[in-house]
């Protein structure tokens, strides 16, 4: 065996060997010849040459066929469905139900709902618009008038009424008995809805023929109607809760229903637009009128408008009626959601509480317009009474409406959600905050919410599944070029731009707003999309001008003239406060990036504008004392926005957003060292806090943080962008604070009030105090004085149907008063950015 190895190894080596001398002689004659070394380098310089004149005809080529053939469109990433979900901790099973499409292949931006395809036959293809309204789906609409008065909770407050006919006017008891039941007949055949399937049909095929010839197109995703199609099929009742923009908002949901095949809902509508022909036809469309005041007179609920509105509620849920309202009550005036009116969503609560109902699904709507077809609300932002709905203003609204142009609109339904499901999250979570307190529940007629509201959990409740409904839709509002077009004008070009600057930023908050996953609702080149943005949102809110700029060429006497369109927004009352409408809906998406630079300024007002600070480049803020800024500014902002769910903590929101502030290098994290004496002091006082270890270790590190600012000029100017958003509404708030003062020792009713905040806003206007011409709006004059009353800074009185204000007895000085101002006014303060 081992003679055999022996051998092997002696032939391995042999081979190894030989080929060793063959490489190396190969190698020293090539290393060494003259003529191989010249003749190496003839080839090279030669595969040089080719290769440049090969590249040379590829480009040649290449241009040619660049210039003879048609432009191949850009290729744009393939675009997920957008789902604003339902939450994942309040309704876990809803988040896991219906959803089954990712993404929309064929229509990734949407479906123009207002196209028809043509039918297979030679009549569909002739009347396709006919064919196509009379196949669908035939529903009945039945009306539920004689169960409700039948209905034993009427009977009571018919009975309750008449009484009190009876002391108030001291007629007899036949006779105030007999009058209650003629007008609670009469309330119902006012209020109660009418829907009929023919007019329907023949409504929309109006809307295929009228609303192309303004709307140039009506988008939605197809995976949000095969949801919406698959709710329906669910059995149970559908509540649409769709924020509120425009008159067409109800008229394109029912249009989109019908057209997919899904029962038509019945529509809570303002009795304002009970108006001749217009209030019999939204009437036949399911709308059913309910007043704006529920109680004729301040002090004295109409127990049995109430009870009728709430019987009819109940009733159509019953019969298996889909139902619609605005949760927000009326069409926004500013461009962002208003705060939610909760009485109809407390009767859907209420008719699952009493088992009216065994479930329902609810489901948050945003719409958005390029160009709001209902004009605009100027005269009511500065203070003018809102004019009243008639049939002379309803056709001249309808045909200027058909000679203008508003671009697209578009679409967007939420996932829905188990209101059970729902109910019973809150009602563990209010159990588990207060165990010894469970949710009440008693019946009454005295109130529209179906039950005596005296217990704080089923008003918490209601609120918490409406603001929940509120943010949900507000996260979903589809984002429109113009929005985003009017918020880079007001809050970075002000003083104008050339047109590439406009587009190198929009193309910036593009991509950030694609990297956020949020619903954008356009496509495209950018330099088409802002151009289209400009051409919708006109004259009247954006200036174009082309301008000749002379440079001079190296310093020479030798000049190269350029001509750039310069773009201006009319920042001019009241152009200014239209333009503002679309920018806040781009606001709601920067609002906790606004609010925590607002409250940065605030806390550094000793430090920012500080020469010694600033050359040492240590300017620097505690993590705990910036939180309880941003707390306050969020108190302070409560009746604006809505800054997170219910089931979530504002502080880890806040938090949260500081946090990526430290990502993008605008903020740098320290760590701050205790001294010793500190560290013992915490600790001896936390063996007399009952609060847990969790808690407390928390709370340390919160306090334990200490963050830098940085002084780069990027990072400076996008801070400054973002302060600036928010600032119109601190100066509104802050001229709203100093009427406060002028209010010392007198009343005033609330129209004169807020005349005289609007008074004060615009002569620091004309006096160069307050800078934005925005700021002069009633809505957040009037959430102003909402937010002092919370404050228990102002007491409001009725009388005579007036609401009358004055200050509380603590606050009737002029220096506690002004001590509400400055409150405020720490956060109007900003940088010196020169």
């Amino acid at each position: 065996m081992v003679g055999v190895l022996s051998t092997r190894l002696q032939e391995v080596y042999a081979n190894w060997e030989a080929r060793t001398e063959i490489r190396n002689v190969e190698s020293t004659a090539n290393r060494f010849t003259l003529d191989g070394l010249r003749q190496a380098a003839q080839n090279f310089r030669r595969s040089k040459i080719q290769e440049r004149e090969d590249w040379r005809k590829l480009r040649d080529s290449s241009l040619y066929r660049i210039k003879e053939s048609e432009p191949v469109p850009p290729q744009t990433r393939q675009q997920f469905s957008f789902l604003q979900y339902c939450c994942n901790s309040c309704t876990p099973a809803s988040r896991d139900s219906l959803v089954t499409a990712v993404r929309d292949k064929l229509h990734p931006f949407g479906l123009n709902i207002l196209l028809i395809k043509p039918g297979p036959t030679f009549f569909s293809r002739i009347f396709n618009c006919v064919s196509h309204v009379s196949s669908f789906n035939r529903y009945d609409y039945p009306m539920v008038t004689k169960t409700i008065l039948n209905d034993e909770r009427l009977k009571d407050a018919i009975k309750l009424t008449a009484w009190e006919t009876v002391n108030n006017e001291g007629c007899s008891e036949e006779k105030a008995f007999a009058k209650t039941k003629v007008r609670a007949k009469d309330i119902l055949l006012q209020m109660e809805s009418r829907c009929s399937d023919v007019l329907l049909k023949i409504v929309a095929w109006l809307i295929y023929k009228l609303l192309p010839c303004f709307i140039q197109s009506a988008v939605v995703l197809p995976s949000q109607i095969e949801l919406l199609k698959k709710a329906n099929d669910t059995g149970l009742p559908l509540v649409l809760l769709p924020l509120h923009r425009s008159h067409l908002d109800y008229i394109m949901i029912s249009f989109l229903m019908v057209t997919n095949n899904i029962r038509n809902p019945l529509i809570a509508a303002g009795d304002n637009l009970k108006i001749p022909f217009f209030g019999w036809l939204l009437r036949g469309l399911g709308a059913f009128f309910i007043k704006r005041r529920i109680d004729p007179i301040a002090g004295r609920k109409d127990h049995l408008y109430r009870t009728i509105l709430q019987t009819y509620i109940m009733e159509n849920l019953r019969a298996g009626h889909n139902m619609e309202f605005f949760v927000e009550g009326g069409r926004t005036r500013t461009g962002k959601p208003c705060m939610p009116k909760n009485g109809i969503l407390s009767v859907i609560v209420d008719a699952y509480m009493d088992g009216t109902i065994e479930d329902a699904l609810l489901i948050p709507i945003a719409m958005n317009y390029e160009r709001l077809v209902d004009g605009n609300f100027i005269r009511e932002q500065l203070g003018q009474p809102k004019k009243m709905e008639t049939f002379t203003s309803a056709i001249k609204a309808m045909w200027s409406t058909l000679m203008g142009h508003y671009g697209i609109v578009k679409i967007d339904f939420c996932q829905p959600f188990s209101l059970r499901e729902m109910i019973k999250t809150f009602q563990a979570q209010q159990n588990r905050s207060s165990p010894k307190r469970t949710l009440k529940y008693t019946m009454s007629n005295s109130s529209i919410y179906g039950t005596d509201v005296i217990v704080e959990e089923h008003r918490q409740l209601v609120d918490n599944i409406a603001r929940h409904v509120v943010y949900d839709s507000s996260q979903s509002t589809p984002i429109m070029s113009t929005n985003v077009v009017a918020f880079l004008l007001l809050n970075r070009f002000r003083d104008g731009c050339t047109l590439d600057k406009l587009i190198e930023a929009f193309e910036s908050i593009r991509l950030e707003l694609e990297f956020n996953n949020m619903d954008i609702a356009f496509c495209g080149e950018n330099i088409d999309i802002v151009k289209h943005a400009l051409d919708i949102l006109g004259p009247g809110l954006v200036m174009q001008q082309r301008q000749e700029i002379t440079e001079s060429l190296d310093g020479n006497q030798s000049y190269k003239s350029n001509v750039v369109t310069a773009i201006r927004p009319v920042s001019i009352l009241p152009n200014v406060i239209e333009l503002s409408y679309y920018s806040n809906t781009m606001l709601l998406y920067y609002i906790m990036d606004s609010v925590v630079v607002t409250a940065l300024y605030a806390e550094l007002q000793s430090q920012i504008n500080d020469p010694v600070a600033i050359a040492e480049n240590n300017i620097t803020v505690l993590q705990d004392s910036l939180v309880n800024r941003v707390l306050k500014l969020c108190d302070i902002l409560r009746y604006e926005f809505i800054f997170c769910r219910p089931c979530q903590e504002l502080e880890d929101i806040i938090l949260e957003t500081i946090y990526k502030f430290t990502h993008k290098g605008i903020i740098d994290k320290q760590e701050k060292a205790y001294l010793e004496d500190e560290l013992w002091s915490k600790r001896y006082a936390k063996n007399f806090d009952d609060s847990s270890d969790e808690e407390y270790e928390r709370e340390r590190k919160i306090c334990n943080i200490k963050y830098k600012l940085s002084l780069n000029p990027e990072h400076s100017s996008y801070m400054e962008f973002l302060h600036m958003a928010l600032r119109p509404l601190i100066d509104t708030y802050t001229c709203s604070a100093f009427n406060l003062i002028k209010l010392v020792g007198r009343s005033l009713c609330e129209r004169d009030l807020v005349q005289e905040i609007l008074s004060e806003i615009k002569t620091n206007l004309d006096g160069g105090i307050v800078n934005y011409g925005e700021s002069l709006s009633v809505d957040p004059i009037k959430n102003s004085l909402k937010l002092f009353e919370k404050w228990n800074v102002l007491e409001c009185h009725i009388q005579e149907n007036i609401k009358m204000f004055y200050l509380k007895e603590d606050y009737d000085k002029e220096v506690i008063a002004k001590s509400v101002y400055n409150t405020i006014a720490a956060f109007k303060w900003t940088k010196n950015v020169n």
